[in-house]
């Protein structure tokens, strides 16, 4: 008696697994290509940004008179940077030790 082998329930499988594992393949790829694009952008953002800033602080070197490196960087740090720039001062009504840390 000659077996026959049932490859008609095997195909459907391996069609099946290889087309999730080209979807799951795809996916990873797409979720890889997003990730880096906005890696991207966001180096280009602080790129700019920089630019900015130190076109800025240049700028308040030639115009503001009796300016100092430090007074016009204060004038050109964002608002978030400065309370972290002031943070470890003290007033001097304040008794407590300053603290190295800045919570937002």
């Amino acid at each position: 008696m000659q077996r026959r082998r049932h490859f008609t329930t095997s195909v459907p499988r391996d069609r099946a697994f290889w087309v999730a594992v080209s979807v799951l393949v795809l996916g990873q790829l797409v979720a890889f290509w997003m990730v880096c694009s906005q890696q991207v952008r966001m180096a280009q953002v602080r790129r700019a940004n920089a630019r900015v800033e130190a076109l800025a602080v240049a700028d308040c070197m030639r115009h503001v008179p009796n300016a100092s490196l430090a007074s016009c960087m204060q004038r050109v740090a964002p608002p978030d940077q400065q309370a972290v720039a002031t943070a470890g001062q003290l007033a001097p009504e304040s008794p407590e030790p300053p603290v190295n840390s800045v919570y937002h």
